[in-house]
């Protein structure tokens, strides 16, 4: 594997926001970071496409919004595909600059196209603003497990592995994950399957990630503040 790369760049696109009912967060929280029970949804249906979301870096890759005309099963016919799969880079993801949360509930539907080294997509959650350290939760289709890590200054750290069951390429799987304080729980198609006690990190953004020769689709992108 070749050392990653970090490629910046920002491309213009949308982010669509809907809010539920909230509650009073921590003291003082509230100046700074988002309600309780605020939800960010990202659908990709008014972005333009060939395009990379708004309010969004990438760090390697080639990341665009795409029309997904087969996906009769959805409403949604927009996702998100990383599509490079030979720039030497082990690492590629996406970062988005806002918001800014502590506890959360995070979601998204993927589904790995192609891949020989090894097939991997992810949810990044609590990154810096620099999206060189954070949480990363991973599927590895090598190795048959979801993989939890911590990102240190660029550097990929691992803290607990869970087997799953083989992930059929072409195929839409959901991969969620929620922290409450220290308890970080991660789940793979409504079954969870591991918790994790971490203290690194408290706060930052989200974002997706595949390694290696990986493409991949990223649908129905949803942070609930909690």
């Amino acid at each position: 594997m070749k050392a990653g790369v970090l490629v910046k760049a920002v491309a213009v696109a949308s982010l669509a926001v809907a809010t539920v009912s909230w509650s009073p967060g921590r003291a003082g929280a509230e100046k700074y970071f988002s309600k309780t029970g605020k939800v960010y949804t990202w659908d990709f249906a008014a972005d333009t496409l060939e395009h990379r979301p708004a309010n969004s870096i990438a760090l390697g890759g080639t990341w665009k919004v795409l029309a997904d005309s087969a996906d009769t099963a959805r409403t949604a016919t927009r996702f998100l595909r990383q599509a490079e799969d030979d720039d030497g880079v082990a690492y590629h993801y996406l970062r988005f600059t806002k918001p800014t949360l502590n506890d959360l509930d995070v979601s998204v539907r993927f589904r790995i196209v192609s891949g020989e080294i090894d097939p991997t997509v992810g949810i990044l959650f609590q990154v810096d603003r620099k999206g060189t350290s954070g949480y990363l939760v991973r599927v590895s289709g090598k190795s048959g497990e979801l993989i939890f890590h911590y990102l240190l200054y660029g550097k990929r750290r691992d803290v607990r592995t869970a087997a799953i069951e083989p992930i059929e390429p072409l195929t839409w799987h959901t991969m969620s994950l929620s922290r409450r304080g220290s308890v970080l729980r991660a789940s793979l198609d409504g079954k969870e399957r591991m918790m994790v006690r971490d203290e690194r990190y408290s706060r930052g953004t989200v974002g997706l990630w595949t390694e290696n020769d990986t493409v991949a689709d990223f649908a129905d992108l949803a942070v609930t503040a909690r």
